[in-house]
């Protein structure tokens, strides 16, 4: 990159806001195209752009949206800046959305004295079990647990969190390697394979092993909020619709959720208790938590905007831009958080089984169901796929905006019956 490519036409120095990777789709692709609409030069590091070619619409967005393309170790936040400063690029704003990199986003943030994340934070809400030991330390509830890196200790991690137990890595997304266990066999399975791997999905180097922790029962939620200038605001609660275990895929979300507002507002003091306890300082983060009979138990924080495109659903529902909002605030501007209309959204994904899809029906879903706002079906003819256990078998999903939340559901769950992936026979 030249400085003339940092220039608009009037010769001043726009807003360079650099994108640490990309999800494939959804949110990822969203907040490049955003960028560039709101008279951002982009500029996107990456340190393996071939994957991107798996995904047209993510290939396409990096294509036409983004300003300038650098390839670099993105896992290493000392690398990132050399290149930048290589390439003459004097940013504005570094953010990414993409669970994997968030430590390293957050801490070229901090090297270039940019807004951000705290790094230790960003780390500690990265890594599962360094969030379970610093929410329990400070009396955020969360599930028995035990980090097993061998099938010797087994025995005694189910000694401590007792059977069923789920058993999940540390530093997953999208329920990656998150399973159910029932038997000490099936615990001392998963570990083995867990032990066996020195890297996560995306080949970052991780400690062998996995969370051995109590399996709570009860509905699924997920808060929303944003913290910016030493307030956490929260935007909402998400109902989540879990299928069938020993997984724990999601297939659903409602927002916002159709609780009482009297468990709605637990599920926020315990959602700010889990941000304060990791010392989370900027930005927007998604935590999900389990409704107990002990009252909401945290599961996990992500430090960024939720997938399965929440942001859209937060969006049709109450009228707040996330995505934008994210933009701005990683850019040093002020976050307007302000809710803008009081509506409900919802999302429902289709799934399939193995096999190879002979033809996939529904793609006159927005004619027939006036509510439907966006829907995607992902299998087609001659795909191979199979039964799902993590987000990345899901084959399409279908969006709703209405009044309320419940009719918004109602509606989402109507229009996926019409999503339907057919199979050539056997």
């Amino acid at each position: 990159m030249n400085e003339s490519t940092l220039r608009d036409s009037e010769g001043s120095v726009p807003g360079v806001l650099v994108f640490v990777e990309s999800n494939l789709t959804g949110t990822g692709v969203q907040a490049i195209h955003l960028a560039r609409a709101m008279g951002l030069q982009t500029v996107f590091l990456s340190g393996q752009l071939e994957r991107y070619n798996a995904d047209p619409k993510a290939a396409e967005a990096i294509r036409t949206q983004v300003d300038t393309v650098l390839e670099c170790d993105t896992q290493d936040p000392v690398a990132m800046e050399k290149c930048l400063v290589e390439h003459g690029v004097q940013p504005t704003g570094v953010m990414t959305v993409m669970e994997y990199f968030v430590p390293s986003a957050a801490a070229l943030a901090r090297r270039l004295g940019l807004p951000g994340l705290s790094p230790d934070a960003a780390q500690a809400a990265r890594d599962k079990y360094r969030t379970r030991v610093a929410c329990a330390e400070k009396s955020v509830p969360v599930p028995a647990f035990q980090f097993v890196g061998s099938v010797d200790e087994v025995d005694a991690a189910i000694d401590r969190v007792g059977l069923p137990c789920v058993v999940k890595p540390v530093d997953e997304s999208a329920s990656i390697g998150v399973t159910l266990c029932r038997t000490r066999t099936q615990v001392a399975e998963r570990i083995a394979d867990l032990a066996s791997r020195t890297v996560n999905s995306k080949g970052q180097r991780h400690e062998p092993g996995g969370l051995v922790e109590e399996c709570l029962f009860g509905h699924e939620v997920s808060v929303e909020t944003f913290t910016h200038d030493g307030r956490t605001t929260v935007l909402g609660v998400t109902d989540k619709l879990l299928g069938p275990t020993p997984y724990f895929l999601e297939l659903g979300h409602t927002f916002p959720s159709v609780l009482p507002e009297g468990v709605t507002r637990a599920v926020a003091d315990t959602t700010r208790a889990a941000l304060q306890a990791i010392g989370f300082d900027f930005g927007p983060a998604h935590v999900e938590l389990k409704l107990t009979e002990r009252g909401p138990v945290l599961i996990e924080i992500n430090a960024r905007t939720g997938g399965d495109f929440i942001p859209d659903l937060v969006r049709h529902a109450i009228g707040i831009p996330l995505l934008e909002q994210s933009i701005i605030a990683h850019t040093g501007g002020v976050p307007d958080l302000e809710p803008r209309r009081d509506g409900g959204a919802a999302i429902r994904f289709v799934t399939g089984r193995s096999g190879t899809v002979a033809s996939a029906t529904g793609h006159d879903l927005a004619e027939r169901f006036p509510s439907v706002v966006a829907f995607r079906m992902k299998a087609v003819p001659g795909a191979v796929t199979a039964w799902p256990t993590n987000s990345h078998d899901r084959l399409g999903h279908v969006m709703t905006s209405e009044a309320t939340p419940a009719q918004a559901a109602l509606h989402a769950d109507a229009a996926l019956a019409h999503l339907t992936v057919h199979y050539l026979s056997e």
